[in-house]
């Protein structure tokens, strides 16, 4: 919604989520994946060593029509595929329980474009060359007695690599920034948020 991005970049609204299940088993999806060789994740991948990745970075600033803004991207990934041969491949663990595969990517794909775009131009230093990205997608499926009384959850685990969307991510951008520059937005028509309030 427009009016909730306006209303959380300039005077740090946010409407609040509880989100502690799924940091808890996204942290837990990142660990069983350190360091593994990438075909073990998902033979979709091409070679390489999955490691986590949570060191924070910062884009150079996007540029709209060949000129530099004063908006960057900052953020941390959770999964890097290291190729041997200066390429990667970026993976970003999700907790979700949609079923349509084009239904999670369509929540996330700028998410992934956002991590190309910071490594690929850097603020700082070279910029590294992403070969591809994706999806490890976590969905919880089954209840289990595992011994006792002590129970646990089974995940269906899937990869799902994400075509790359670069130039409609720069119009994502350019809308983007031209909301957070212009005037209060109207509030959004199908936003429960605006509704509320």
């Amino acid at each position: 919604c427009p009016r909730c991005l306006w209303l959380e970049y300039w005077h740090n609204i946010k409407f609040p989520v509880n989100l502690s299940l799924q940091l808890h088993l996204s942290r837990l999806q990142e660990k069983a994946y350190d360091g593994v060789e990438a075909s073990v994740f998902s033979p979709e991948i091409q070679s390489g060593i999955v490691s986590r990745y949570k060191d924070k970075f910062t884009s150079a600033p996007i540029r709209i029509d060949g000129e530099a803004t004063r908006w960057k991207i900052y953020g941390e990934i959770d999964l890097l595929v290291d190729h041997g041969d200066n390429t990667f491949t970026i993976i970003d663990g999700k907790v979700s329980m949609k079923q349509d595969k084009d239904a999670v990517i369509d929540s996330y794909w700028t998410q992934l474009e956002a991590y190309v775009y910071s490594f690929e131009n850097p603020l700082e230093g070279i910029g590294r060359q992403i070969r591809g990205v994706g999806l490890l997608q976590w969905r919880i499926d089954n209840s289990m007695l595992l011994e006792g009384d002590i129970r646990g959850f089974s995940v269906e685990h899937r990869y799902i690599p994400v075509e790359r969307r670069a130039q409609e991510f720069q119009a994502f951008l350019e809308t983007f920034i031209n909301i957070l520059e212009g005037n209060f937005p109207p509030p959004g028509e199908d936003c429960e948020n605006c509704k509320f309030l």
